[in-house]
């Protein structure tokens, strides 16, 4: 008998691909850990037993016992049929094919916003709609505290604008988005015993230059460099100026944290710039301390990172707890930075003035932090976060375990 096609048959073998093998393909195929494109970790498998419980099992009534009941039927809060769903979407076979077709739908139709991000002029925009205001004076109540358990250190506050303060003038106002500068000021205001760094003027100042990248969150080195100048007067250093510099272009391929949610491949691919004093900079030391793992360094720019999707990680690091810098500079200074990671790229500059720089990352801190640093070393304190980060970060109140001066 001679086959003979038919738009039917076309319809039920496309119903078979899409509902038995793709899932068949899906479930067979090896699992990766991480998306690399999306930076991300890939959920895992649900289990549906008690594996504790089940190595402890001597008969079938135990092994019965082991078995997530309650898991597996339930119909609201945490459910095993909605974490199977979450591990199937993220290892969906072609999962990033799909993804970058429906975004690329998604502007074709028009639509200039996906997963928070705005594309405008060959440029990612990471919107800013206000953030979480009670944790934003949570966080600011806590950084006064801190200063008045230690009146003994000068202690600073540097806020740093996004790419949306500087290229979101033509972001509709229909999108809801809110004013950095206001909620820069407003916070501010808010201090107490804590000095504020006007980044944002130097920063928006310099917004026909290369201060942002394209497709990541965070700022250029040179957006870090105006940060470093805007510090200098509070922090009690004189800036190099940038002709003082030689640029060093690191890579010319980096697609950063905001690619990762669009996977929009239409947006130019960033350059990494690396800057280094022309007339020799510091001898120096980095180590980076993640628990029991400590890696030592003796360059900021850990160049590993420029062949993975991570690039931005180069600049000291990928994120840990504590990482001290110790510099041959001969004059006793040293600076605490509590911070998000737009403070990686700013250090290179900073360590040109400093005997000691530790940078300390709350996230990953649950602890009184004179248990994990010697706060008595420090002379200088600065917080360093951006307007997005800070707006939407809970983990500053944690500086409350931390005891004051005696």
């Amino acid at each position: 008998m001679k086959f003979k096609f038919t738009p039917d048959k076309l319809m039920i073998g496309l119903f078979a691909v899409i509902m038995v093998v793709i899932p068949a393909v899906t479930i067979a195929l090896p699992k990766a850990e991480k998306s690399e494109n999306e930076n991300r970790t890939l959920a895992k498998m649900p289990t549906l037993v008690d594996q504790k419980k089940l190595d402890k099992a001597e008969n079938p009534k135990d092994v019965w016992d082991a078995i997530k009941w309650k898991y597996i039927t339930n119909r609201e809060g945490k459910a095993f049929k909605d974490d199977f769903e979450t591990f199937f979407c993220d290892h969906l076979v072609g999962r990033e094919m799909w993804v970058k077709s429906c975004n690329t739908l998604q502007r074709l139709s028009g639509q200039r916003e996906i997963n928070g991000v705005y594309t405008e002029s060959d440029r990612m925009i990471q919107l800013f709609r206000g953030g979480d205001r009670e944790s934003v004076d949570k966080s600011i109540a806590a950084i006064n505290a801190f200063a008045e358990k230690f009146p003994d250190k000068q202690v600073s506050f540097m806020l740093a604008p996004t790419s949306q303060e500087v290229y979101g003038t033509k972001i509709p106002s229909y999108m809801g988005i809110s004013s950095e500068k206001a909620f820069i000021e407003d916070a501010y205001k808010k201090l107490e015993g804590v000095t504020s760094i006007d980044c944002q003027s130097f920063i928006t100042g310099h917004g026909g230059e290369y201060i942002f990248y394209r497709t990541d969150h965070h700022w250029t080195s040179l957006g870090a460099y105006y940060a470093y100048q805007s510090a200098a007067k509070t922090l009690g250093y004189n800036a190099y100026s940038r002709n003082m510099f030689n640029v060093e272009t690191a890579g010319t391929d980096f697609h950063g944290t905001l690619y990762s949610k669009t996977l929009d491949d239409s947006i130019t691919p960033d350059t990494m710039d690396y800057y280094h004093l022309a007339n020799g900079e510091p001898t120096l030391t980095m180590t980076c301390i993640n628990g029991a793992d400590v890696q030592k360094y003796d360059s900021l720019y850990v160049r590993e990172f420029l062949d993975q999707k991570d690039k931005y990680s180069s600049f000291t690091g990928s994120n840990v707890p504590i990482v001290t810098i110790e510099t041959d500079v001969d004059n006793d200074k040293s600076l605490l930075i509590i911070k998000d990671s737009y403070a990686h790229s700013l250090v290179p500059f900073l360590s040109n003035h400093y005997s000691k720089i530790t940078m300390i990352d709350m996230r990953y801190i649950n602890t009184d932090i004179s248990r994990l640093v010697k706060l008595d070393e420090y002379q200088q304190v600065m917080f360093m976060y951006n307007v997005i980060t800070f707006s939407e970060d809970n983990n500053l109140p944690k500086l409350s375990l931390t005891k004051g001066s005696k």
